[in-house]
């Protein structure tokens, strides 16, 4: 059979690699559950490790257990099939628990993060109205101040325990299918709010079984790094446990890149999905000690293909994918599998991933030949249900199309999500990547649209405009915005930007909020009338209003200065400003961490970075003699309270 006959010539869909498609894989069942999956496996293998965060794991018979007599204790609190469970929980053993036991009972789970600011909470959990949100003591005082009645709140560590000592009954599992909804995930929302994806149980499945991309094993060792309200969880979490894989997660909310690279080669990791600003870091940090690993997946922003030939080159047996898809399709869409002989400057896209099709249109929505760029489409078992209580939305987005390049047959007839994405695809049905259509952002994997921080901008009442854009310093992206007051009540322009995005940080995650503010009394304008923002000021080119303290040009202020500089794409910094309040994220503080750690030739504890977000004072602790001490005592009263409270989780077990 050709390649792409199954599927249609516009399909792009690849055959799976023969030395990946062994005889343990299993088979893809579209009307199958997530949970009744893990169910067959915990039947199958009751004494296999299914997962493990540290020194404390679970069998897939003790996860089966436990997650059925949660679930008991969930019907009898009211959730029914239909509803929304949230989770306001870390990436964690109980959480995993819990997202099983949800999906026992029918209902579908929302993580939230609980890094997020309260109103942005706030507007998810109303929009979703979860019939219980699950959280744990860290999470209890941000959980009351969110619209959910306290009856509504389950203590996952106080539920837990009672558990055991009730010895519950498990109760009956709810009866779903494979169209189902399993998850909502939030995304950035054009229209100014965040909006809910509806990703049913099929989808998830079809991302991880019977795949020609990928094929996980039953001695499999699968990361789990991501944030449980990040997609990429998705195909870790379910890519290990719907295969009987062995699932090792990072427990603490903060990773560090010496973390990672520490759990791949101590737990012997085989299969890892990063974003890839992540995997550029390891890439870069990695020292050696990921020869455990048979294949590396990254994604989530343009790939850099000198990173990916230098991870190839220390890795030639490793299998290397650039992955491409957005939340709407569960994951992942297409992916390009990376010779060691690539030579290009710009990586693919790939192929098709089994169970759907990639498909290149023109503005009427009419498919295109090959070569000619149009708008990327994605059909197939992966496509979410919807938009949740967006039925106008969901419309706009979700089609029908037509899969023939002939104007004059008629087409067979698919839904198909629009990415809003440009791409071409070459005759063989590879796809690259050409840009956005609108003016969303990819930063660190995460997806923002620019539109949305305009909006929460404009409800300032100190404002009388904003305009946000992205732009590239070198490797690092940076978010501007420009503002148009109203009134400045006598502030500078200086003070009145901090005091405008101070406020916007109690709005929106941090991700969103720019690390650049712009004053301007009036906005260049084009003909039509509109905002030229091609005119806009290059912030590179406009000077900062107020002076920045000069900084040490030798010791350990003038190294900190230095990385801060390079990963924030600014020379603007002083001794006292916050990381954070710079427009830096997590993620560049991870990779100022790596460089400091290399540089300076010692293990600096990475939560400790992040509890000093200011040159200064991180410089100083650095400086002190006993700095290094006081990290492994802090690292080591960490691991004593997580494994005292993994203890008392595990006392739960049957």
């Amino acid at each position: 059979m050709h390649r792409n006959q199954q599927y249609g010539q516009l399909s792009g869909v690849r055959p799976v690699n023969a030395s990946n498609h062994q005889s343990h894989e299993r088979a893809y069942d579209r009307d199958a559950t997530l949970h009744e999956t893990v169910a067959a496996l915990a039947r199958e293998q009751p004494d296999a490790v299914a997962i493990s965060f540290d020194d404390e794991s679970l069998t897939y018979g003790e996860l089966d257990r436990l997650s059925a007599k949660l679930a008991a204790r969930l019907a009898a609190m009211g959730v029914r099939k239909g509803d929304v469970v949230g989770l306001l929980l870390p990436r964690a053993l109980k959480t995993l628990v819990a997202k099983l036991a949800i999906l026992k009972t029918g209902a579908a789970y929302a993580p939230f993060d609980p890094a997020y600011p309260l109103e942005h909470l706030g507007y998810m959990t109303q929009d979703c109205t979860p019939r219980a949100l699950i959280i744990d003591r860290e999470s209890a005082t941000l959980a009351a101040k969110l619209p959910i009645a306290a009856d509504r709140l389950v203590d996952i560590d106080t539920t837990m325990t009672k558990l055991a000592e009730d010895d519950a009954p498990t109760g009956d599992v709810a009866a779903v299918s494979g169209a189902d909804a399993a998850y909502v995930m939030y995304t950035s929302g054009s229209t100014g709010r965040p909006k809910g994806v509806v990703i049913p149980h099929r989808g998830v499945l079809r991302l991880v079984r019977a795949q020609n991309f990928v094929a996980f094993r039953p001695d499999d060792v699968v990361l789990h790094a991501a944030t449980i309200s990040f997609d990429a969880a998705t195909f870790e979490i379910w890519g290990a446990l719907l295969n009987g894989s062995h699932l090792v997660g990072i427990g603490d909310r903060t990773l560090s890149m010496q973390r990672i690279v520490d759990a791949i080669d101590e737990k012997r990791v085989s299969v890892i999905l990063l974003t890839t600003g992540l995997f550029n870091l390891l890439v870069d940090h990695h020292g050696g000690r990921l020869h455990s690993l048979r294949h590396a997946l990254f994604g989530g922003e343009v790939a850099s293909a000198d990173h990916a030939r230098r991870f190839l080159a220390a890795y030639p047996a490793c299998r290397l994918s650039n992955a491409y898809g957005p939340t709407e399709v569960t994951v992942i869409a297409s992916t390009f599998d990376i010779p060691a002989s690539f030579q290009g400057d710009a990586l693919p896209i790939g192929h098709s991933i089994a169970h759907g099709r990639v498909h290149i249109l023109d503005e009427n929505l009419n498919a295109l030949p090959p070569g000619a760029e149009g708008q990327l489409a994605v059909s197939g078992d992966g496509l979410a249900i919807g938009y949740l209580n967006r039925p106008e939305l969901t419309q706009q987005r979700f089609v029908t199309i037509s899969t023939t390049t002939d104007a004059a047959t008629a087409g067979e007839p698919l839904r198909a999500y629009l990415t809003g994405d440009m791409a071409a695809m070459d005759t063989d049905g590879l796809l690259h990547f050409r840009g956005r259509r609108d003016r969303q952002v990819k930063i660190d994997g995460k997806r923002i649209e620019l539109d949305e921080i305009e909006t929460a901008l404009r409800r300032d009442r100190s404002l009388a405009d904003a305009v946000v854009q992205c732009h590239q310093a070198g490797s690092a992206k940076r978010l501007v915005a420009y503002l148009r007051p109203r009134t400045m009540t006598g502030l500078d322009e200086m003070t009145f930007a901090a005091a405008v995005l101070g406020r916007l940080k109690g709005i929106l995650p941090a991700h969103m909020v720019p690390g650049r503010a712009i004053v301007l009394q009036e906005f260049p304008l084009n003909r039509a009338g509109k905002v030229d923002r091609a005119r806009l000021p290059n912030p590179a080119e406009t000077p900062v209003p107020a002076t920045v303290p000069d900084l040490p040009s030798k010791g350990m202020e003038a190294i900190v200065a230095r990385h801060w500089r390079k990963v924030l794409g600014t020379n603007a910094v002083g001794p006292d400003q916050n990381f954070f309040d710079l427009g830096g994220t997590s993620m560049q503080l991870m990779r100022v961490h790596a460089a400091l750690e290399r540089e300076l030739g010692r293990a600096i504890d990475v939560v400790t970075v992040f509890e000093h977000p200011k040159i200064r004072s991180l410089a100083r602790f650095l400086e002190e003699p006993a700095a290094d001490g006081r990290q492994i005592a802090a690292a080591q009263n960490r691991a004593a309270r997580q494994k005292q409270m993994m203890s008392q989780f595990r006392r739960s077990r049957t």
